[in-house]
């Protein structure tokens, strides 16, 4: 996921934070039915044992594909529990086994039995966007190794900000056809940003808090990309959204990615998957617009959603609201036709 923090949903790096309470919608049964069986494996990278899931199929294995979460201290399932429950990437699993493809995802640094590793806080090592995408890049590997598939002739998918990660591995030649899922569809700054000053024009915070996001947004951003450092005298509320040193390397070099320009790099042909929903709190489908034309060359399938939330629940008719964070709703039905017919061309 992207990240949350108190009223809109904002982007922030390292961390969500949600308010309000939850009530779950009425449990239909999932039309993503279980399938395969998962096998705990671990992977070293960057001084880290990272922990993680394989799902393997029920029957004939016909491919292979890494999931990647969104932002924040996620888990392997793409959760940040009890804050964001949503099962995301369990889910993708389930419907790739059920077409024959095993996948891995793992815990990210700071969640589940993976844990801080070589970036707890004593060792001083600063956690970066790059790190982030090495880390995903030893997942591609182990992938690889225990499967018999080629690191370039696997699938890659990325939920949230992990579709960022997705397009950076394509660049380092890891994949052979991408799942984009609500993914970060601009540059990493822009996004949060704009989502920033959104909040200040709400109404719903202090005059001296609002006085000070106008004043301190273009300055963050101007100082992230010409020195790749936040600028002193920081408000506490923009420290608050994730502007301080310690998320200084991790947004600078997030943020020097375009996620249309590397789409646009994709050989023509290549599989993609995109999706956006108009129930997403986190990004709009016009946002994904200039990400989508960038990919009109390669196989695309566009999934534009009406009632599915940033995780790919369903929402029915309810609104979408930060409250359905915590609960752990059906999946989307859209998303599950979408990814259940993208995963059968796959495993042809």
């Amino acid at each position: 996921m992207i990240g949350a923090a108190t009223i809109p949903l904002l982007v922030v790096a390292g961390g969500a934070t949600f308010t309000g309470t939850a009530s779950a919608l009425p449990d239909t049964g999932s039309v993503i039915a279980p399938s395969g069986s998962d096998t705990e494996v671990t992977f070293d990278a960057s001084g880290t044992t990272f922990h993680g899931s394989l799902r393997s199929p029920d029957g004939e294995v016909k491919g292979a594909a890494l999931l990647l979460p969104g932002s924040g201290v996620t888990d392997r399932n793409g959760n940040q529990a009890p804050m964001m429950v949503a099962d995301t990437l369990l889910r993708v699993s389930e419907s790739l086994a059920a077409q024959g493809i095993a996948s891995l995802r793992f815990d990210k640094i700071g969640a589940g039995a993976t844990g801080l590793g070589s970036y707890a806080p004593e060792t001083g090592n600063v956690y970066g966007f790059t790190d982030q995408v090495d880390h995903a890049q030893a997942a591609a590997e182990l992938l690889s190794e225990r499967t018999g598939f080629g690191v370039d002739d696997i699938l890659v998918l990325g939920h949230s900000e992990g579709g960022l990660t997705t397009l950076a591995l394509a660049e380092r030649g890891v994949g052979d056809g991408y799942g984009l899922l609500a993914p970060l569809s601009m540059r990493y700054l822009d996004l949060l940003s704009g989502q920033l000053e959104s909040l200040a024009n709400s109404g719903q915070l202090s005059e001296a808090d609002t006085d000070a996001l106008r004043n301190d947004i273009p300055r963050a951003v101007d100082s992230l990309r010409s020195t790749g450092t936040v600028p002193e005298g920081m408000s506490p509320i923009m420290q608050q959204f994730g502007f301080n040193e310690f998320t200084a390397t991790f947004l600078a070099e997030a943020d020097a990615l375009d996620p249309p320009v590397l789409a646009a790099s994709l050989p023509a042909g290549t599989p993609v998957l995109l999706t956006c929903s108009d129930k997403d709190l986190n990004i709009t489908c016009d946002q994904i617009e200039p990400l989508r034309v960038s990919l009109e060359h390669t196989d695309l399938q566009f999934g534009h959603f009406t009632t599915a939330n940033h995780t790919l629940e369903e929402l029915g008719p309810l609104p979408a609201g930060i409250a359905d964070g915590p609960a752990l709703l059906p999946a989307s039905t859209e998303f599950a036709t979408a990814i259940n017919g993208w995963a059968a061309q796959r495993g042809q």
